[in-house]
């Protein structure tokens, strides 16, 4: 669960992380999961109470801020709420839940929808992972 709430770290690396200790699948993916939904609700406020005070002098920040908004953008654009689960549910580097609140707190969503569509897009990402890792651990342990 502590790897899931890891910014650029999240549950692709909690989940498989997990499975070589020996958890079952199912529990890594529950685990991950729950704890990346978590850190919806703190992410929004954060960002709500602090960005604008604090965090955007801060060019690391504002950096990270604009990265988001480039690589997200065509997703929102195109698919509105929609695309920010979509976004999350990519199992690649880069998108996750932080990237995925930033998105969608840019673009000024609706925040519930925001928050279902963000979860939604976490479980899809998770059930993919858990699926790739499996597989693929399965597959070092045999030839190891």
């Amino acid at each position: 669960m502590l790897f899931s709430v890891v910014p650029w770290v999240e549950l692709r690396l909690a989940i498989p992380f997990g499975i070589t200790k020996g958890l079952s699948p199912l529990v890594a993916l529950l685990a991950a999961v729950l704890a990346s939904w978590a850190m919806i609700v703190p992410m929004f406020l954060i960002l709500d109470l602090f960005y604008h005070r604090f965090l955007s002098g801060l060019p690391l920040v504002r950096w990270g801020i604009e990265e988001v908004r480039n690589r997200g953008r065509a997703y929102v654009e195109r698919w509105g709420v929609l695309g920010v689960g979509i976004y999350v549910s990519l199992p690649l580097p880069g998108p996750g839940i932080y990237s995925g609140t930033i998105l969608a707190w840019l673009f000024g969503l609706p925040r519930r929808q925001a928050m279902l569509a963000l979860a939604l897009g976490t479980l899809v990402s998770a059930i993919l992972v858990t699926v790739i890792s499996t597989g693929v651990i399965a597959l070092i342990r045999r030839f190891v």
